[in-house]
């Protein structure tokens, strides 16, 4: 359920100027924030907007290092970049118990951060807590100014026990953390808006690339599509940039993408609905083909049926399944079941087995239990094509490298029958961009 919002439209976009700033707020941008069906707010074309032209860069409002509860914790929790060594020779030497490299270890921007830590006493100072790392991000919004909380208080924020779990935690990692209500009340509203808002991305920088996740206020605003008319991508852990897929019209709705593009219906329904607390009615959700690209369809149960299955119902999460051709029905708990082992029995392949194995794998086996059109198998070449166009000791033969190219020509013929545009995955599929 979303928390309450007590700012207009009009109010909203004054903040988002001011956080912007001279620097990053264009003279005449090409959007505007204003009401919007979808979502209550969003980001709308000002005038009209070039394929490939940079709609929007936005600048963080809190950020910090992409981590979980079983990650390797040496990741810099100011810059994100990766730290070599235990935990005792990466840790802050004064005691706050943060994962820093040399840099970020002596800089102002840690001062403040690190003394408030101290004060709240980590109780063990022995070793670094994936607790404290996850917070950080959220513990920065004591540092914030008036006018940046009041937009930070503008921001949708979805609430959820797990968010109150995960604050329990870090809490709990401190001897004299502030159990305030006053506090605790703006630390759990500043995670409800951050797992609501941020993205997380990977971004090169000088010293290698990093995992990050940051709060972009007016990135954040723009409203989901499945067929989306923009892509975002990271300029650097602190910037993030928006970029139009497709000729975009004055007055239109910008939409980004929530979720995998070649996620099938059910998988991306059941990721917003989980993550973002909504259930998306767009066209191509509403389309039981997906534009015609089967990115659902598993093969028919019915005996001496050969045909696919995709499910019928677009306003459920459990939907049944109907074949395409001999029209049997079947219940969603039973094409579950198959889904499941098709996705088991692939990404076992995908961590285990070369990309030579993974190809004979593909082109032989596969086809026994799962339609080429089924998006765990379209996500198996995808990671076929990023292997092979990565630095690697495996050799490839000329089939190896036919393959390839046919998997890309595939993917690329997904991507534009779903109306992707330029998308970045369509680029890196072509290898415009590495």
């Amino acid at each position: 359920m979303p928390l309450p919002i007590k700012i207009s439209t009009t109010e909203l976009a004054a903040l988002i100027d001011e956080h912007l700033g001279v620097k990053n707020l264009d003279k005449n941008p090409s959007w505007k924030v204003l009401d919007s069906p979808i979502s209550g707010r969003g980001v709308f074309a000002s005038r009209d907007i070039a394929a490939g032209e940079i709609i929007l860069r936005d600048v963080a409002l809190l950020a910090g290092p992409k981590t979980n509860d079983t990650a390797n914790v040496n990741t810099c929790a100011l810059c994100c970049c990766h730290l070599e060594g235990n935990a005792l020779d990466v840790m802050c030497k004064n005691g706050c118990t943060l994962p820093l490299c040399r840099t970020c270890a002596s800089s102002n921007r840690h001062f403040d951060e690190c003394e408030l830590l101290k004060d709240w006493r980590p109780k063990d100072r022995n070793k670094i807590n994936s607790h404290i790392l996850r917070l950080i991000s959220i513990v920065r919004c004591v540092f914030l100014q008036d006018q940046q909380q009041k937009l930070l208080n503008a921001l949708q924020a979805n609430s959820d026990k797990y968010y109150m779990v995960e604050l329990q935690k870090a809490v709990a990692c401190f001897e004299n953390f502030p159990r305030h209500k006053e506090m605790l009340t703006c630390f759990y509203r500043t995670i409800c808006a951050f797992n609501t808002n941020a993205f997380e991305g990977n971004c090169q920088t000088a010293e290698g690339e990093i995992r990050v996740r940051g709060l972009f206020p007016l990135a954040g605003l723009v409203n989901h599509k499945c067929t989306p008319n923009a892509d975002h991508h990271f300029e650097d852990g602190q910037t993030i940039v928006l970029t139009a897929t497709r000729a975009i019209r004055q007055g239109e709705e910008i939409f980004t993408s929530y979720t995998k593009l070649l996620w099938s219906n059910v998988m991306r329904k059941t990721f917003l609905m989980v993550t973002k607390k909504f259930m998306c009615s767009c066209p191509r959700c509403l389309d039981p083909t997906e534009n015609g690209t089967y990115l659902s369809a598993l093969f028919c149960r019915a005996q001496g049926c050969k045909s696919i299955v995709i499910p019928v119902q677009t306003k459920t999460l459990q939907p049944d399944w109907r074949c395409t051709t001999c029209e049997s029905v079947f219940p969603h708990s039973k094409m579950a079941r198959y889904q499941d082992f098709a996705l088991n029995t692939i990404n076992n392949r995908i961590n285990k087995g070369s990309v030579a194995e993974m190809i004979t794998f593909i082109n032989d086996m596969c086809p026994r239990f799962c339609p080429s059109s089924n998006y765990v198998l379209v996500e198996a070449k995808l990671n076929v094509i990023w292997r092979m166009s990565r630095p690697t000791t495996e050799e490839f033969n000329e089939d190896h490298l036919k393959c390839k190219e046919r998997y890309k020509e595939e993917i690329v013929a997904l991507l534009e029958k779903l109306g992707a545009g330029d998308c970045t995955l369509k680029k890196l599929i072509t290898e415009e961009i590495l």
